[in-house]
């Protein structure tokens, strides 16, 4: 019972860590198959790491909103490869091990994006203001955001909308 808690809380949390957004926008990049990379990245550490069947929709839910998150500041195929990777051996789900490498890539992706606009991605909260639907992902910037980019917010820090970083 204590391994297979464990296992649930390593799950989720992984999919949380990738950088938190819960944003559910449209358009989100998303390749075809790159879906499904979700539900296969479950059923593969399901073997080993079982979490339940129950659990299923809403683990792969979570995993599809990391994917748009990295869609939205042009890391999806970093991550994807991640979520491949831990699909087959070496990956060891329950020491999280065998896929640094591409671990590393997509948060290397994700901390070049940042540096490269000075802006970082926003949670569902600030997403609700991007009703265009090419340009579904929510931005605060430092200084001002890529030309491609609507300003929506001018208070504060400032809410951008952009198709991607």
């Amino acid at each position: 019972m204590n391994n297979q808690w464990m296992a649930g809380v390593w799950f989720l949390g992984l999919a949380i860590s990738a950088c938190g957004s819960t944003d559910d926008a449209g358009g989100s990049g998303n390749s075809i198959g790159s879906a499904q990379l979700c539900e296969q990245q479950f059923d593969a550490n399901e073997m080993k790491c079982p979490l339940g069947a129950s659990s299923k929709d809403a683990n792969v839910d979570d995993c599809q909103r990391q994917q748009q998150n990295f869609a939205g500041i042009g890391c999806l195929a970093q991550f994807n490869s991640w979520l491949s990777c831990t699909t087959k051996p070496p990956y060891d789900c329950m020491t999280d091990t065998g896929c640094e490498r591409a671990q590393s890539s997509y948060f290397s992706c994700q901390s070049q994006a940042v540096q490269r606009t000075g802006c970082v991605r926003l949670g569902s909260q600030d997403t609700a203001r991007c009703s265009d639907s090419a340009k579904p992902f929510a931005f605060s910037c430092l200084s001002s955001a890529p030309s491609s980019c609507v300003q929506v917010v001018t208070e504060g820090a400032g809410i951008w909308c952009c198709s991607q970083l």
